[in-house]
């Protein structure tokens, strides 16, 4: 597994990648980065999959614009580009919570891009929360971000979004947790952001009512104590998404690829098999 970069479209992307085979993007969710799928990137590359794990713009090692104009049609267009510049024709999108719906803005804007998805506890069906919208205005934005990078504040939330915190909450995660919104770099890319709120938003953008278009094959994973985004939000996306298949994960929270790895690589093993046939 080696880390690479790449200028697409004027930005600097940063990404994971290992393996030969058909190529599987792997898209982090909010505070997240690439490092949150460095387990399945290895288990992909072991078992025939070119895995690219890829840090969206304002995260991880990826450059942190201020100005830049975050939403989802940027997002999308950076994906596809990305692919381009790799000569890779398409690829499976692997995508965890707001990576979910960076992932169905691509395979709406960029359909002949996106040959299956794997949408992970996905964000795009939740209506903006107050604290969302505030964290984008000045200052406030900035001062909310520094009290939620304090250790105690990232091991609550974090510990929240599991259903078995204990053997998951670790301090390299709570680090990485912390890292993300921490610094002025971070702080200010996170703060315009969130400014663009609806520019990031399936439903304020229109494209949510374009979801009837997607004919990528559609896999939805949810654990079943989810409280990040409860598990109603996931009926509402297996219905809204043509075709989708919805598993539910029992004793899981928001992260099924980390609290419940085995089943989870059983059925990303089962629904990206049919590429090796093709």
């Amino acid at each position: 597994m080696r880390s690479r970069w790449l200028r697409v479209n004027g930005y600097q992307l940063h990404w994971l990648e290992a393996g030969r085979g058909p190529a599987v993007l792997l898209l982090h969710g909010f505070a997240g980065s690439s490092d949150d799928w460095a387990p399945t990137v290895e288990w992909l590359a072991q078992n025939g999959y070119r895995a690219l794990a890829v840090d969206a713009l304002g995260f991880g090692r990826s450059e942190k614009p201020v100005n830049a104009p975050y939403g989802l049609e940027l997002q999308s267009d950076l994906y596809a580009a990305l692919l381009a510049a790799l000569n890779i024709d398409r690829a499976t999108f692997v995508a965890h919570s707001m990576g979910g719906k960076y992932a169905l803005a691509t395979a709406i804007r960029h359909p002949l891009r996106v040959a299956r998805l794997v949408l992970i506890a996905t964000d795009g069906f939740v209506e903006p929360s107050p604290l969302t919208i505030i964290g984008g205005w000045p200052f406030i934005g900035e001062v909310i971000l520094w009290l939620s990078a304090h250790p105690a504040v990232v091991r609550a939330f974090l510990s929240a979004a599991f259903h078995n915190p204990a053997p998951y909450v670790t301090a390299e995660l709570i680090e990485r947790g912390q890292a993300a919104i921490s610094g002025a770099a971070n702080r200010r890319a996170l703060t315009s952001l969130s400014r663009r709120y609806a520019a990031t938003d399936l439903g304020l953008t229109g494209l949510r009512s374009r979801l009837s278009t997607v004919r990528a094959p559609t896999l939805l994973v949810w654990g079943a104590q989810d409280r990040v985004f409860p598990l109603r939000y996931a009926e509402t996306a297996r219905r809204e998404i043509p075709g989708a298949q919805l598993v539910v994960i029992q004793h899981c929270g928001h992260f099924p690829h980390i609290e419940a790895a085995r089943p989870f690589l059983g059925l990303l093993s089962g629904f990206l098999a049919p590429l090796c046939r093709e």
